[in-house]
């Protein structure tokens, strides 16, 4: 969060400058659901596979910086810079594979604690709609807009509180995955704007260093899919 602060400063320093709103710094803070999905397991006894996990909301934050070119003003390109969590709380339900309590014939198990946490580093295009155009605000004083991008997600994985993976101790996944965006964003001073974002992201994890209880040393393997939806609010400097 000490990040976020930073960033915060920096844009309203930003909109101090000259009116121009072609360059842009934005700081955005919100909420992320992740859907349900399966999550499977891979220990020395065997497979396990976990259908219809759950997972918590959480805190979702960030900062971005881009420019919309003079020639084409309704395009622009941007840096964004996000972090998001997707923690599986205690829960039960059908195992199919190996269960960790014992034997390889399905049935119900729980699945404890563990906590994902996603760093996401994107580089987005950019397109806005120029709306309510007057003297102050040349590129609009409401901007309609969509984003999208291919980011790089880095994913950590920590179990707390599981039967299967040693707890306390994390593995990291490195993966490219989708983004796609949309908001409105309307000025709330001569160089700064006010916005709201929905954000869609979607990665696949596959965490391959995850040491088993019932073998330390031995290597074990959590993987999942991360849909996940964000509703954010945020100030954006124009420059």
């Amino acid at each position: 969060m000490r990040f976020l602060g930073w960033v915060t400063a920096g844009c309203l320093l930003l909109a101090a400058g000259p009116a121009s709103a072609e360059w842009f710094a934005d700081v955005y803070a919100g909420q992320a659901f992740t859907e349900s999905h399966t999550v499977t397991l891979h220990t020395p006894p065997g497979q396990s596979v976990f259908r219809g996990v759950e997972f918590d909301r959480s805190l979702a934050y960030g900062g971005r910086f881009g420019r919309y070119f003079d020639a084409v003003p309704y395009f622009g390109l941007a840096v964004d810079l996000f972090s998001s969590s997707s923690p599986i709380s205690a829960q039960s339900g059908a195992v199919d594979g190996c269960v960790p309590s014992g034997g390889c014939n399905n049935g119900r198990s729980s699945l404890k604690r563990i906590d994902i946490d996603s760093l996401t580093i994107s580089a987005d295009a950019m397109l806005r709609l120029p709306l309510l155009k007057t003297k102050s605000a040349p590129d609009g004083a409401l901007q309609p807009y969509i984003a999208g991008g291919l980011p790089l997600f880095i994913t950590t994985v920590n179990p707390r509180s599981t039967a299967v993976f040693r707890n306390h101790q994390d593995a990291t996944d490195v993966s490219f995955g989708i983004k796609a965006a949309g908001g409105i964003a309307f000025h709330i001073a001569p160089n700064l704007m006010l916005f709201g974002e929905y954000r869609y992201t979607h990665v696949q994890i596959s965490v391959d260093d995850l040491e088993p209880a019932s073998d330390p040393g031995a290597a074990g393997r959590l993987r999942t899919d991360l849909d996940t939806h964000s509703a954010l609010i945020g100030l954006s400097a124009r420059w």
